[in-house]
């Protein structure tokens, strides 16, 4: 900890020496400590996001004679950040996360941007580009947990990233190249990512009506080499039990392939993504098959039942904060209030390889009491093939900025 204090006090004296500087900084806030020069060149932002978590659970007595279930109550995220442009054509972001009571890092890259043909060159750790909900940071993510399916994402991981935008920004493109470092930072060996992605927008319209359609396609080459791999998967609360476990002693590869589809009208939404795992076996594998495939999918209804709607980016291609139209407290502002359902389906059975199958419906409700305040309320209903049913019942209160 005593390194995450430093870093801390680094950060400080930054900011207080953006002050200090030849040229004046215009210093304000708009969710997030922002200092910005007269013409934009120099951008300095600092913020965080706490998210605070309870969870009741109630297992059929199938699944109690299999795992252990208790009730519980976690800081899920506990991050700080800085992000930021220096001399017009280099940004930054710096972001660690102190849940769990250890200080990791997240993200810690580097961007070259407005290089001819390329665009932008993004080298450090950061997340792979693969799928909208797993891109989209947990601060605007629908229910307090991603899908079933992102148990097939890589998250973050160091490597480098080229992408671009096209036709006013209606057309992206993404291909990085990562090593495998889960949250380590450091890794020696062979094993690598290869990750692309490209999204379209057929129809975006924010000006009177807002309406966005999304489309988007991601393919993963996962290099193995011949070492273990393994799966486990709780159902959408992170303090239950893993219910499914697949491990697997010599993979050669891994092909991910990912489907993504978002429809905004006004306050109504629905999201959906398919997601397929091709396992290829090394050379020595006692397994019966050359290749097995693992499927997910998923998909959410919103509705925004005091008229805001979801916040889509161009830039990002994501999701972004949520404004309500009047904040809890102004003027008696009830702030704004979101119902959603959703279905999540994960299969990791095929032939000798079963590591079970699970599927969630869930229920959810999110109160925005302002850009940076976020109460969230969800039911899951689990149902694990051939093992049991669990209901679980979460609450998370969340500051994000």
């Amino acid at each position: 900890m005593k390194k995450a204090y430093i870093i801390l006090f680094l950060m400080s004296i930054g900011y207080q020496s953006v002050g200090q500087g030849k040229e004046d900084f215009d210093v304000y806030w708009n969710n997030g400590f922002k200092a910005e020069n007269s013409d934009g060149s120099f951008k300095i932002k600092m913020g965080g996001r706490l998210q605070y978590d309870v969870m009741w659970i109630n297992q059929d007595d199938s699944l109690n004679n299999h795992f252990d279930a208790f009730n519980g109550t976690e800081f899920r995220r506990a991050r700080i950040y800085t992000s930021g442009k220096i001399y017009k054509n280099v940004k930054f972001k710096f972001q660690l996360d102190f849940a769990g009571g250890n200080a990791i890092i997240k993200d810690a890259y580097i961007q070259l941007i407005k290089i001819p043909y390329i665009g932008n060159l993004r080298i450090g750790n950061f997340k792979e580009p693969f799928g909208l909900s797993m891109l989209t940071s947990s601060k605007y993510i629908t229910f307090m947990e991603r899908p079933l399916a992102n148990a097939f994402d890589n998250d973050r991981n160091p490597g480098f990233m080229a992408f671009n935008q096209h036709f006013k920004q209606r057309l992206s493109w993404y291909a990085g190249y990562f090593f495998p470092t889960d949250n380590s930072g450091k890794y020696l060996g062979s094993k690598y990512n290869m990750v692309f992605r490209l999204t379209g927008l057929p129809v975006y319209n924010v000006d009177n009506e807002y309406k966005v359609l999304h489309l988007g396609m991601s393919y993963a080459h996962q290099y193995h080499d011949n070492t273990e791999v393994k799966y486990s998967l709780r159902p959408e609360a992170h303090l239950a039990p893993k219910y499914l476990s697949l491990n697997i002693d010599n993979v050669a590869n891994i092909n991910d392939i990912n489907s993504e589809f978002l429809l905004i009208l006004n306050s109504f939404s629905i999201e959906s993504e398919f997601t397929m795992a091709t396992v290829i076996p090394g050379n020595n594998s006692s397994l019966s098959k050359s290749s097995y495939n693992f499927a997910a999918y998923t998909g959410t209804l919103s509705w925004f039942i005091t008229g805001e709607h979801k916040n889509y980016v161009l830039s990002k291609t994501t999701f972004d904060r949520v404004t309500p139209r009047k904040n809890f407290g102004d003027d008696g502002g009830l702030g704004a209030f979101e119902l959603s359902v959703r279905y999540s389906h994960m299969d990791l059975d095929d032939a000798d390889l079963n590591g079970g199958i699970m599927s969630d419906i869930s229920g959810g409700i999110n109160w925005y009491l302002n850009p940076a305040v976020r109460i969230m309320a969800n039911y899951i209903y689990t149902d694990v093939k051939e093992l049991g049913k669990a209901n679980i019942f979460q609450m998370r209160f969340q500051i994000a900025f």
